[in-house]
């Protein structure tokens, strides 16, 4: 699970497994004064419930296609803001997730979270990306809807053979090492299957823990199962 970070100027903070599908976000880009400012062609995020010993907490996944003149690399710091709630998170090369897929590079962060953990506000946020010059853009999204009245996708793991449970749409099995990090994800088996099945060997001689998540695109929202022990 990503490390907890306090967020600024609310009542907001933060705390992934897996960076998510590519997919525009509706809002327009606008941008700072200036030929040097950033871009952001797309924006993608998720609600997410995600277990916990005190019980399950929604939380946020925010990822944006960031692209700069002198480079990904002089972006310096993204941020995520709902002004209604006054919730800010502040990310940066210390806290963020970085991914490149093809010509893109994805920056953001999972499991992005309110100081008390309650549901998070419905309604529009945006994304705003700061280079090194002190130019930015912003792009705007829309959280809609209730969580989806589904139950936590689950899976047990016996004798090196796994097998999920789930009613979501889509359902992958992921992956953890002895740190707790991610190591890989693979779409869940339909019935029971090895580790060395789903994952090969290399991975599986590393993994430590394994758990389910189902995801529902229409609804942009995913749900984390327990993680259990893959020996």
């Amino acid at each position: 699970m990503a490390e907890n970070v306090r967020a600024e100027g609310g009542p907001g903070s933060m705390r992934m497994s897996r960076v998510v599908a590519v997919a525009l976000a509706a809002g327009l880009a606008a941008a700072s004064c200036g030929g040097k400012a950033p871009e952001l062609p797309a924006v993608e995020y998720r609600i997410e419930m995600r277990p916990s010993p005190a019980g399950a907490y929604e939380s946020l996944s925010v990822f944006a296609d960031v692209k700069d003149q002198n480079g990904s690399g002089d972006i310096v710091e993204l941020r995520i803001v709902e002004d209604e709630a006054r919730l800010i998170w502040k990310l940066s090369e210390a806290n963020w997730t970085r991914k490149t897929d093809g010509g893109d590079t994805w920056i953001g962060a999972a499991d992005l979270v309110r100081s008390d953990y309650s549901v998070l506000p419905r309604g529009e946020y945006r994304v705003m990306a700061i280079d090194a010059a002190g130019e930015s853009v912003e792009r705007g999204f829309k959280v809609e809807g209730g969580f989806p009245e589904r139950a936590p996708p689950s899976i047990s793991c016996a004798g090196g053979k796994l097998r999920t449970t789930s009613a979501w749409p889509e359902t992958l099995v992921l992956a953890y090492d002895a740190a707790g990090l991610l190591l890989a994800s693979r779409p869940a088996p339909s019935g029971e299957a090895s580790v060395e099945e789903v994952f090969g060997g290399g991975i599986a001689a590393k993994i430590r823990e394994l758990a389910a998540y189902g995801y529902d695109p229409g609804a942009r929202a995913g749900y984390y199962s327990q993680r259990t022990d893959a020996r």
